[in-house]
């Protein structure tokens, strides 16, 4: 959701706004606490004295008369255990449905179908280990040390077998 700023809303209030911004900003006053705050901290005495002559001494009286009146809905409790069932039902589907799938050989099938298909998949661009050419060549040149090492060794042996 898009705020607006102070400097908008003070705008809004002076109506500086184009009308078809103006509706909008009203509009998003309705659904917004934040804007709201905003738009009434530039409310200042003058205006709350203009609205007090515009409304009649008995207003305040008059709209806590009718709210009085005015019928509340109360939630049912039968409303409250028809949407445990709701979920319940929602969840036995659900499981149902994951049952069905594992005696059916579903997972097992995509289980089996996951490798092939990583196989199936062709990198477009090889890129250079420097790190496993790095080890690769560490390893190369100890396995040359270890064969040269036990090269001397069988040829002194040999040697020493020979005399």
């Amino acid at each position: 959701m898009k705020h607006y700023d102070y400097v908008e809303w003070l705008l809004y209030k002076n109506k500086f706004m184009p009308e078809e911004k103006a509706d909008e900003m009203e509009q998003h006053l309705y659904g917004c606490s934040t804007c709201m705050e905003i738009f009434l901290s530039l409310i200042d005495e003058k205006e709350e004295k203009a609205a007090g002559e515009i409304l009649s001494e008995g207003f305040t009286a008059d709209v806590v008369g009718r709210l009085s009146r005015i019928k509340t809905v109360k939630p049912k409790a039968n409303q409250k255990k028809r949407t445990f069932n709701y979920q319940l039902g929602l969840y036995a589907a659900v499981a149902s449905v994951t049952i069905i799938l594992t005696f059916g050989g579903f997972y097992t099938s995509l289980v089996d179908t996951v490798p092939k298909l990583s196989v199936s998949v062709h990198m477009t661009k090889e890129y250079t280990n420097i790190i496993a050419d790095f080890s690769e060549g560490i390893v190369s040149g100890t396995s040359n040390l270890l064969s040269g090492i036990e090269n001397n060794d069988m040829n002194n042996r040999r040697r020493n077998n020979e005399r």
